[in-house]
């Protein structure tokens, strides 16, 4: 979906440089709306939106979560009348879940993604292209190669998606005590599928 204000006035100018209409057959030319009266209907179609929310769902390998499944939403507002049959743009607030073989991780932050929904239902169908940055809390568990395994961290983490692939950098921070021998922060990277 393009940007809204952006194809707004675009549609506005359009629809003022159409010639005027062909003349009827008793001479009397058809009334045209004038420039405002078009504003003015762009803008009720702009200002009717309703609030979507999209499921996510994402496979990945990534330090230090290891391999790990999770789930979530992207919640965007969105012009009401539009059905999203061959792609809608998401834009919003994003929160996920991601619990793993060493990990799990708690994610929100902000999203833009371009993809088709499933037909008849709330999930992801397809993306083109997407990205987020997410504030995100992690606590390790297992056989994590961290030192200690255990061991809880805050940070960053931003995700760049396209079609069935999607990757992750990011940057944490211990908040829980470690040995004094221990990385203050951690690095993190991943590959997976979905978002």
């Amino acid at each position: 979906m393009p940007n809204t204000p952006f194809a707004a006035g675009a549609l506005v100018l359009a629809l003022h440089a159409l010639p005027a209409g062909a003349q009827e057959v008793g001479g009397a030319a058809p009334a045209e709306p004038s420039s405002r009266e078009i504003a003015d209907r762009v803008q009720a179609d702009v200002d009717e939106t309703s609030l979507r929310w999209l499921g996510i769902t994402r496979v990945r390998y990534s330090i230090p979560l290891e391999f790990s499944a999770g789930g979530g939403a992207v919640l965007a507002r969105m012009p009401a009348g539009y059905d999203c049959t061959t792609f809608c743009e998401y834009r919003g607030f994003v929160a996920q879940i991601e619990p793993g073989s060493a990990g799990g991780q708690l994610g929100i932050g902000y999203a833009r993604v371009i993809a088709t929904p499933k037909p008849r239902s709330a999930f992801l169908n397809n993306v083109y292209v997407g990205w987020s940055a997410r504030a995100v809390l992690v606590r390790t568990w297992g056989a994590s190669e961290l030192d200690p395994a255990r061991q809880t961290l805050a940070g960053f983490e931003g995700q760049f998606a396209l079609p069935r692939l999607s990757f992750n950098l990011g940057v944490l921070r211990r908040i829980s005590s470690a040995h004094e021998g221990a990385d203050r922060y951690v690095y993190t990277a991943g590959i997976g599928w979905g978002f």
